[in-house]
């Protein structure tokens, strides 16, 4: 905290040249704090080392032939797939030992004996995984004293290192979900199973492609750092700075511009970080107090950056890590879920931007003057060629390339792209930063995906998932809406504390199967389940995205968590019509049938801002707002009835409208 600076605002004529690291303070003038202190503080994740002297070096070193590795692999292939996921395994462990202290009291500038000592340990435990990786399959799976024991070793390290990254949360759920495919013979009912016996469990979570091992695993090492990296790549070469200078320019002389902004910005930008809270300490590091300026309360302020920056994991084409994972489990193109996740993606921030512009004509607020406007022009001449790497990752996922292949070209074009500007060329210390920062933000995701393959493992070896889909199936009755609240019931509560990966993985495995026993096509329930495992960041009690937005509006954490809540409302309900009207996800007999159904939720979105807020030209009654918000519902639910009476209850809104101001005008004119 100490030495902290007070954000600079106008910040105009330098901003487009600063990058978004300068405008993170430690604290500034009215007391806020900055974006990456309140992360340090919060999000375990964002607690690491700041590693100094020869650890730095070694540091990053290691990250650069991580990021190396994946890279390469990415384009000629893979070794054999076990040990692909052990050498990939192998690094995380390794640069989370290295990062991450094993208590709060721990040396902060550099590992201690014992996080050396586990370092060595990892690198011991992958030479023989990798090594041992064709003996086993000689073997025919037949497994030897030492593969028991380095397979402990293994599962050790990972829940430790997945302590130090993620938290406890996660660490209780897998050792429950172990000590529950230890102890399931004592368990009374429907939880009752055989049980198993240690050296059983140890062969199903590092032997076989259940468990560490398993799909998670893959998708982080076949996927996801590949991303990370591009995502890093366009970020560092200034597309972060064309998303926000493009739509301060084009939003901010709007009535509340700044809040428009800040929703803009953070659609644009979080498809590329895939972290709501991240988002938030960047974008929100300039919307906030531009926001806070221009006439909005702080707590408002905080609640639009949050939910803004929540959508940034269903904006296409990235879509943060989850859909990465979907596609594998799924078995379809990573393509088809970038373009089904289209419409929800508009009506979500759709919804934010409606309720923020109703706001600001309720309270009178205007936008920004000429000289707080960076020039679109300028902006556009300086990067505008950073989106070309978009538009080519858009067309080879288009065009049929793997996921991989796409990110890998998209990384390469990124980078020459780059060397056309001096502030924005990656070479030497702007690369091997990149490559640092890269493997720091792959540790969460991938350490999180080796312990989910725990949970994942301990499902299938138990039969619990199918046991508690029957269960769950009886409970509702056969009634699909209560299967789908208890499944968003779950969703929410496991992303609480869970990053969104693991929240979904765990969540998709759990819920998903009750799903389809009803009838939902699989599409349909991931997504499902995916949208709740999102927006679980901005739904209270815990929902470190409007933490983050909180600290650094200066506005208390409940007003930020339940105004941010409201804003995303929308995301609470557009996931049910996901089942009940698939032409959202593009699945229809027509396209008029998808125009249709778009068309009519937009209608619906609006009308939800209109009675969250109570406003539409005049101040409206509660009453009115009540039959607002079911007009609402009805316009964004399938089916000509319901758009019938959702337009009769338009009309009668509208005669509301009408009459309330002629009786203003009225008056107006009798005072007068």
């Amino acid at each position: 905290m100490k030495g902290a600076k007070a954000l600079k605002i106008p910040f105009l004529s330098k901003f487009a040249d600063t990058k978004n690291e300068d405008y993170m303070v430690k604290r500034n003038a009215d007391g806020t704090l900055d974006g990456d202190e309140l992360l340090r503080e919060r999000d375990q994740e964002s607690s690491f080392r700041k590693l100094t002297g020869s650890w730095k070096t070694i540091v990053m070193i290691i990250s650069c032939i991580f990021i190396g590795y994946q890279m390469i692999t990415a384009r000629i292939g893979t070794p054999i797939y076990m040990k692909h996921l052990a050498i990939h395994l192998g690094f995380i462990l390794s640069l989370i030992f290295a990062y991450y202290p094993a208590f709060k009291k721990s040396d902060k500038g550099k590992p201690s004996i014992l996080d050396i000592g586990l370092i060595l340990i990892t690198v011991v435990t992958t030479i023989y995984t990798v090594y041992n990786v064709e003996p086993f399959n000689l073997r025919s799976g037949v497994a030897l004293m030492p593969d028991y024991i380095f397979g402990a070793i293994t599962c050790l390290l990972v829940l430790e290192a997945t302590r130090r990254v993620v938290g406890n949360s996660l660490v209780i759920l897998a050792a429950v979900f172990l000590l529950y495919a230890y102890f399931g013979r004592y368990f009374p009912g429907v939880l009752n199973h055989r049980g198993y016996n240690i050296q059983r469990i140890i062969y199903q979570m590092y032997l076989t492609g259940q468990g560490i091992f398993g799909i998670p695993l893959g998708v982080s090492a076949g996927y996801l750092v590949v991303f990370i990296v591009l995502a890093a790549l366009l970020d560092s070469s200034g597309l972060g700075k064309l998303f926000n200078d493009a739509a301060l320019a084009v939003g901010g002389r709007l009535k509340g511009g700044p809040a428009k902004v800040s929703v803009i910005a953070s659609a644009l930008c979080g498809t590329i970080s895939g972290s709501a809270a991240t988002n938030v300490a960047t974008t929100g590091a300039f919307t906030i107090p531009l926001m806070k300026r221009s006439g909005y309360k702080a707590y408002f302020a905080g609640a639009v950056e949050a939910a803004a920056s929540t959508g940034g994991q269903i904006m296409p084409p990235i879509m943060g890590t989850v859909a990465f994972i979907m596609a594998e489990y799924l078995g379809v193109p990573y393509g088809e879920i970038a373009m089904a996740a289209v419409i929800p993606a508009l009506l979500y921030f759709s919804g934010v931007f409606f309720q923020v512009d109703l706001r600001a004509r309720k309270i009178g607020l205007t936008g920004l003057t000429k000289e707080e406007i960076p020039n679109f022009f300028d902006t556009i001449k300086k990067y505008g060629h950073m989106i070309i790497p978009m538009i080519a990752l858009v067309y080879f996922l288009m065009d049929g390339f793997s996921p991989v292949y796409a990110a890998f070209y998209a990384s390469v074009l990124t980078w020459v792209l780059s060397l056309f500007r001096k502030e924005t060329r990656l070479l030497g210390p702007g690369l091997t930063d990149m490559c640092v920062k890269s493997a720091r933000s792959a540790l969460s995701v991938g350490i999180a995906m080796a312990t989910a393959g725990f949970i994942v493992a301990v499902l299938s070896m138990t039969g619990i998932g199918v046991i508690l889909a029957d269960n769950i199936v009886l409970l509702s009755g056969g009634h699909l809406i209560v299967a789908l609240l208890l499944t968003m019931v779950v969703s929410i509560i496991l992303g609480m504390g869970l990053p969104t990966s693991a929240c979904y993985i765990i969540a998709a495995s759990i819920s998903v199967p009750i799903l389809t026993k009803m009838g939902v096509p699989a599409f349909q329930a991931h997504f499902f389940v995916l949208y709740f495992s999102v927006i679980s960041t901005v739904t209270p009690p815990v929902a470190l995205a409007s933490y983050v937005a909180a600290g650094m509006s200066g506005a208390s954490t409940n007003k930020v968590g339940l105004a941010a809540f409201r804003l995303a409302l929308a995301a609470f309900i557009i996931p049910f019509f996901f089942i009940y009207n698939p032409a959202m996800l593009l699945i229809a007999d027509s396209t008029m049938t998808i125009v249709w159904a778009t068309i009519t939720a937009l209608f619906g979105t609006y009308l939800l801002a209109v009675g969250l807020e109570g406003y539409l030209f005049v101040n409206i009654p509660l009453w009115t707002r009540a039959i607002s918000l079911v007009a609402a519902v009805l316009l964004m639910a399938p089916g000509l009835s319901t758009d019938i009476i959702g337009v009769a209850l338009v009309l009668v809104i509208g005669v509301t409208i009408y009459i309330i101001r002629k009786k203003g005008v009225a008056k107006e004119t009798i005072t007068g």
